[in-house]
């Protein structure tokens, strides 16, 4: 329920409207299905090791790329953490300027509604956050049966042969596949967080497939049928025109918010593990105040790009940990190695920099073997990764009392 509920939120729901327009309805719901099925999938061996070493994801890589390492790892996911604030706040902030609009509330400027719901997610964030969320479990399932009441009525309403017949845009199959897959790669990579307290291997397949997989699938799709039908990307403009916006906005609100301030908590806690002379309520100010900076300028404008980048950044850090569990077979984690790890473990860390810039001029150049970058930046840091240890001193050290059954 976690992982699907970080999926149902107003970027993925633009994104599925985006799929639509851009492959039309068919196409684009192969490409969702696609990418879905794969990030299930990938999630699978994350699931595992978190299961096996009940450790959280921050730990497992502090493992793999020492202390340090992990350290600027950590910060990197704090960046594109930053980024996602930004790109749900512009569009949080839009969906209540639009709603304002259809109840007849005094106009107020656009990026005053993102200024002003960015304060309010982050004073959420900062003095009351955990109560909050745990009533975003309800929120979830809500949101989910109302969304569903919202793609079948648009059917009812219009059909799906005049639906299946609008022309695409000039989207590439392959470009939506990789859209999908960016919108919940970091999960993958977090995945031992979600599964370390799991009971066996059922619990990480449910948590891959419906969670990482399914929320994804879900959200998009429903998004893209009425998003079709009245030709707008705004969940408020449909939702109007459907006679559904006051009920669903109100718990679309409700679930964006929690997941947006889900967002800044995650950047306190991992701003936090990396620095010690940082507090937790000046990280949240801090990227608060960045972060509504960005919305204000615009940065939802590259959705699609922001998620592409992800697509092909985030994987090479799961190719390197996993690697090394099953592959290398290096699984004892047992905290007390850790002080002989050296402070960056040049190997990972070589690994994940060398695949990540690899695949950036391969997505600049427009290349690509198999049209999938997420998989492909995985494979070449698990490749190279393996390659690195055999020559480098401080990964034969560490093999050397890390080998474990």
């Amino acid at each position: 329920m976690i992982c699907m509920g970080i999926t149902l939120t107003l970027p993925a729901l633009y994104t599925g409207g985006e799929l639509a327009a851009g492959l039309g309805l068919a196409r684009g719901a192969a490409a969702v299905m696609v990418g879905a099925l794969l990030l299930g999938l990938m999630s699978i061996p994350a699931a595992v090791v978190g299961m096996r070493t009940r450790l959280s994801s921050y730990m497992i890589i502090e493992h793999v790329y020492g202390r340090l390492g992990a350290k600027l790892i950590n910060l990197g996911f704090a960046v594109v953490l930053l980024g996602w604030y930004a790109l749900t706040a512009e569009l949080f902030g839009r969906t209540l300027y639009l709603a304002s609009l259809q109840l007849g509330l005094p106009e107020f400027p656009e990026w005053s509604w993102i200024v002003g719901s960015s304060v309010l997610v982050t004073a959420t964030t900062l003095f009351g956050f955990k109560a909050i969320d745990r009533l975003a479990l309800f929120a979830v399932p809500l949101l989910a049966l109302l969304l569903v009441g919202v793609m079948t009525r648009a059917l009812q309403l219009h059909g799906l042969s005049p639906l299946l017949a609008i022309a695409p845009g000039e989207m590439r199959f392959s470009q939506a596949v990789s859209v999908v897959m960016g919108t919940m790669i970091v999960g993958v990579v977090l995945m031992p967080d979600f599964t370390r307290y799991a009971r066996g291997l059922r619990d990480c397949l449910t948590a891959s497939m419906l969670g990482n997989g399914g929320g994804i699938l879900l959200a998009t799709c429903l998004a893209m049928v009425p998003s079709l039908v009245y030709g707008s990307l705004d969940p408020m403009s449909y939702l109007s025109a459907l006679g559904a916006g006051g009920v669903v906005l109100a718990v679309l609100v409700f679930a964006t918010w929690t997941t947006n301030g889900a967002n800044l908590y995650s950047i306190g806690l991992v701003v936090g593990s990396a620095s010690s002379r940082i507090g937790y309520g000046e990280v949240i100010l801090a990227t608060g105040l960045v972060g509504t900076l960005a919305a204000v300028m615009g940065v939802a404008e590259h959705l699609l790009a922001f998620l592409e980048i992800l697509a092909f950044v985030v994987p090479p850090v799961a190719g390197v940990y996993l690697t090394r569990w099953f592959v290398l077979r290096r699984q004892d984690f047992d905290p007390a190695r850790l002080a002989a790890r050296p402070a960056v473990a040049a190997a990972p860390m070589l690994a994940t920099l060398t695949s990540a810039t690899l695949a950036a001029l391969a997505w600049v150049y427009d290349w690509s073997l198999t049209g999938v970058v997420a998989f492909e930046s995985l494979l070449l840091a698990a490749i190279l990764y393996l390659l690195l240890d055999r020559v480098l001193p401080e990964a034969r050290a560490g093999a050397a009392t890390e080998t474990g059954g």
